[in-house]
């Protein structure tokens, strides 16, 4: 089972998260996938926002005091690293920790809450990650991990290196453009043909089209993209992403639609990410 890793070696906004949420949510309801998703950036909402509507103040006192280590349920990514580093590595245990989009479909591993930076539950927590990713690889159709940018950090280059395939996510700018040719001429990691290129918030006015980007990195395809959409959008800071993929489903939406352009680039980025794995695992045969 393929794990596919979403990263951006630049710190500027390129909707990284949003655009692994559309295709995950995309392909769960779709292609009736069974997919885990696995956010490794610390203190980051993006995802709960975008599937779970947010909980009322009572509750997120109660959850505050959770995270701050006052009462210890053992949930989540805190619960999962407690259950690796003792040595219960089962992969059938992950969805017991797992938050659910759509059952047997779409679960996540959401972000750690964390009050202080480089603290040793951080690290903690951080160390588990690659073997997580491994055991989720086991029980699910996909692993989407979501990782922090930038390719200084030892752990994320490990987590790089075990990928089937890296969504290395680009936008419009000319410098990332040449921030891609640069990594995968000098980077080992991104010379292994498994890097996908996908462009977020995507603008088709610009003089940087799909095809133009193409042309210009080397690559012989269009490159997938995901454009703005207000809705998604909208969507993605009320928890109703999978409310908007069930509602926009391919064989519902109008052509007339103002939601059928971005549904159609979504599709075309998960039925690009689905070849480039069957192309890697041609490859390593």
């Amino acid at each position: 089972m393929p794990i596919i890793t979403f990263w951006s070696n630049r710190e500027k906004e390129t909707a990284q998260t949003l655009s692994m949420i559309s295709i995950a949510s995309y392909l769960a309801v779709e292609n009736n996938s069974k997919i885990l998703i696995i956010d490794t950036n610390i203190n980051d909402e993006t995802i709960e926002h975008a599937f779970w509507k947010e909980k009322n103040s009572s509750t997120q006192r109660v959850i505050r005091q959770l995270n701050a280590g006052r009462v210890d349920i053992g949930s989540g990514i805190e619960g999962l690293a407690k259950l690796i580093t003792s040595g219960k590595n089962s992969s059938d245990l992950i969805s017991d920790y797992s938050k659910v989009v759509f059952k047997g479909r779409l679960e996540a591993i959401v972000s750690y809450k964390s009050k202080n930076e480089n603290t040793m539950d951080n690290k903690r927590i951080i160390s588990v990650y690659k073997d997580l990713i491994r055991l989720a690889n086991q029980e699910y159709d996909y692993v989407f991990v979501d990782l922090p940018k930038g390719q200084n950090i030892a752990w994320v280059n490990e987590i790089l290196d075990i990928s089937h395939v890296i969504v290395l996510n680009i936008t419009q700018r000319l410098s990332d453009m040449d921030d891609y040719i640069n990594l995968k001429q000098n980077n080992a990691i991104f010379s292994k043909g498994n890097i996908l290129p996908l462009i977020g918030r995507y603008d088709r006015y610009s003089k940087y089209t799909k095809k133009n980007i193409a042309r210009y990195i080397g690559e012989t395809k269009d490159i997938p993209a995901v454009s703005y959409n207000t809705l998604f959008f909208e969507s993605a800071n009320e928890g109703n992403i999978g409310n908007y993929f069930l509602k926009f489903r391919k064989s519902l939406i109008s052509s007339s639609d103002r939601n059928a352009v971005f549904v159609d680039e979504v599709a075309n980025a998960a039925d690009r990410l689905i070849l480039k794995v069957q192309e890697v695992q041609m490859m390593r045969r």
